[in-house]
């Protein structure tokens, strides 16, 4: 039921929502992420196999806000027609759209973006532990919200994650967001009479089932690979932090010694102080000491 009243919904909106899955760690959230694109990434466009590709799954799924925006770049490029209702899922977006780090200038560049992406009608979803982790534009742009029960509520035996669903309306003039359960209607048709009656209430929860065994493959791969070069990146900028530590303990006679070996046969006298601090790793006011010996030394 709830597979075909999602995908009704999305059809109507031509493609075009901004979903939020939250929980606690092992929740579920990201497996219900990647089910909803295998509902959706349905051949419900005649353009099966692009929309989503359960087999490329590195075209749907960014674990950086970056690799996101270069893939929309990419998209973008094409025929409004073809990418219309086209999947993309950000995973763990809190670590990459922190509302903490609101005034950052990448994180206000994405809102910016994503806010500016919605004639291109995206099918987007990120994750995250709590709604209030992302900025509070990009909790503007959400046309639902999917909560995912604690994870003691997981069926382990039949594979389902249990969750509620709400419809995300935002009132204009206060800048807020207010949520709402959907209403769900049946139509049953009287065998006597002939005559049909609707009967509906609140969705109130639905479970999700697991993705298929391809995606879940692709994605474990996928998030393990991310993983390791977040470790590398790290263990790279910590070894970076180590060298530029050491060289502003060295004295200005030694600094410019490894500024010969870095920019062999230049000119120092007209290197510029930007140039030194990012060549060495030191500070400024490090920087204009070395280029002052510099100018003294006529090197």
């Amino acid at each position: 039921m709830f597979g075909s009243e999602w995908q009704m919904i999305h059809n109507r909106m031509e493609g075009n929502s901004f979903t939020f899955f939250i929980g606690m760690n092992g929740s579920g959230k990201s497996y219900a992420m990647l089910k909803r694109s295998e509902i959706l990434g349905k051949d419900q466009f005649d353009n099966y196999g692009f929309l989503f590709d359960p087999d490329h799954l590195e075209k749907h799924i960014f674990f950086d806000r970056q690799d996101m925006q270069n893939k929309i770049a990419e998209l973008e490029k094409l025929p409004a027609f073809k990418i219309r209702g086209y999947i993309l899922n950000l995973d763990e977006a809190q670590m990459t759209a922190n509302a903490k780090q609101w005034n950052d200038k990448d994180i206000l560049n994405f809102s910016k973006e994503m806010t500016s992406i919605r004639s291109s009608r995206f099918s987007i979803s990120l994750n995250m532990p709590s709604y209030k982790m992302i900025t509070t534009d990009l909790r503007q742009l959400g046309t639902y919200i999917c909560e995912m029960y604690p994870p003691g509520r997981i069926d382990r035996v039949n594979g389902l994650a249990f969750s509620k669903l709400h419809l995300l309306e935002l009132k204009p003039y206060l800048g807020e967001v207010f949520r709402h359960r959907p209403f769900i209607s049946v139509k049953e048709e009287n065998p006597i009479t002939g005559l049909s009656q609707n009967h509906g209430g609140l969705m109130s929860e639905f479970s999700w089932g697991l993705p298929s065994k391809l995606i879940r493959k692709n994605y474990e791969k996928l998030k393990k690979e991310f993983r390791k070069m977040s470790s590398e990146k790290k263990a790279t900028v910590k070894e970076d932090r180590k060298v530029k530590d050491t060289n502003s303990k060295k004295m200005p006679e030694e600094l410019i010694e490894l500024l010969k070996e870095k920019r062999p046969g230049f000119a120092l006298k007209d290197i510029h102080t930007s140039s030194i601090s990012a060549l060495l790793g030191i500070g400024k006011d490090k920087a204009r000491t070395v280029k002052a010996f510099i100018d003294n030394m006529g090197v």
